[in-house]
């Protein structure tokens, strides 16, 4: 078998085994101990790293390129790199010019005498890149040179195959919550999110809390979305806590000027197998997590017809229920329903009756907690 032959065999070995692309390079390193190997998966747009795995790196290596990573010149050409051919640094950033460079004294000049990177894109979405580099020093010419580019030129059709096989299985392989009729049995709103703060099914609670609250709302990339940055980074910490401690976490505050009191609990639903970690950026693994938001403005009510049924009432007196619920005092209820106060409370004296409850609070409770177990069909 062929170096390049190897290559290729170890890159799908890799990907479907989900082992660390880093190993895919040991042999090709270990005949080329002065080429810098990297596999990297990054947003070239701000210079973050999602992964990173060197071949032939000085110890420190990756703490390097993480703290000095907005210095780096080479990200940029991910964004002009051409997937049809091998990219050449020294084509748009010339040797003296990275020698020159805060990056070669932060990084380079600490592992060699490092000043050009030939390598190829496997993918590339949106502001990300996942990219294979070979970066040589400045003595690294000639018919060495040329073979090791040669290599390059024939391995990259087939590691970008070999990728693009990778996020297919990992797109297969997640779950996606088509069953979620059961979060219509939640009384507040509730949501799954499917990957950070992305909502992939939402109740009909959660849906009318998107469209009538200014506290919380999804935006056009189907995300939550909330007016204030600290109250977006309690989100976004909440669900990585439960993705990773696979507990649940709340209620905690979700307070704005204009909904005071609310409040928000995540719980995980079920954990997923880990992708590799160099594909997260492009194919999230993050656990489903399952999220309530309760406004305290918006209180679930059952239907009238319901509650005469369930609680053997006329529509008269459901509809006296319903506005205790809500909140209102037995003399609001009886102006908003334009009656007198004394013909409201002998309304609730039937009721208490006719139901066996032994005060007006017992009622709403119990109302209250018919709303939780009304059927779709009649909301």
């Amino acid at each position: 078998m062929t170096d390049c032959e190897d290559l290729i065999g170890r890159m799908y070995s890799s990907v479907v085994l989900g082992q660390d692309l880093g190993q895919v390079f040991e042999g090709l390193a270990a005949s080329h101990p002065d080429v810098l190997i990297g596999v990297q998966v990054q947003c070239y747009l701000n210079n973050d790293y999602y992964y990173m795995s060197f071949q032939n790196a000085a110890e420190g290596m990756v703490a390097d390129m993480n703290e000095a990573g907005a210095c780096n010149p080479f990200p940029p050409l991910a964004a002009i790199a051409p997937f049809q051919s091998v990219l050449y640094s020294e084509r748009y950033i010339p040797p003296d010019v990275v020698k020159r460079s805060e990056f070669y004294e932060r990084v380079l000049a600490k592992q060699n005498t490092f000043d050009r990177s030939r390598g190829f894109l496997m993918h590339r979405q949106g502001g990300d890149a996942a990219i294979v580099a070979f970066t040589m020093p400045d003595d690294f010419v000639g018919k060495e040179d040329q073979i090791l580019c040669d290599t390059l030129e024939r391995i990259r059709p087939h590691f970008q195959r070999a990728f693009s096989l990778a996020l297919e299985l990992r797109q297969r392989e997640q779950w996606v919550p088509s069953d979620s009729h059961w979060l219509e049995r939640v009384p507040s709103a509730a949501m799954i999110l499917d990957r950070g703060l992305h909502v992939s099914a939402a109740n009909v609670e959660a849906e009318r809390l998107f469209q009538s609250s200014n506290l919380i709302q999804v935006d056009c990339r189907g995300e939550l979305s909330v007016r204030s940055h600290n109250q977006r980074k309690l989100l976004e910490e909440t669900a990585s806590r439960v993705r990773l401690g696979k507990m649940p976490i709340g209620p905690l505050a979700l307070q704005s000027e204009q909904m005071r009191g609310a409040l928000f609990a995540m719980t995980p639903i079920r954990g997923l197998e880990r992708s590799p970690v160099y594909l997260d950026c492009f194919v999230p693994a993050d656990d489903a997590v399952l999220a309530i938001v309760i406004d305290p403005s918006v209180v679930s009510v059952a239907p009238v017809n319901y509650l005469q049924e369930c609680m053997d009432v006329t529509k008269r007196e459901a509809e006296l229920i319903q506005n205790l619920v809500v909140g209102l005092s037995m003399r609001e209820t009886a102006d908003k329903m334009h009656i007198s106060y004394n013909t409201a409370r002998n309304h609730m004296a039937r009721i208490t009756e006719k139901a066996g409850f032994g005060s007006q609070s017992e009622l709403v409770r119990i109302a209250s907690d018919l709303a939780a177990r009304v059927p779709s069909s009649l909301s």
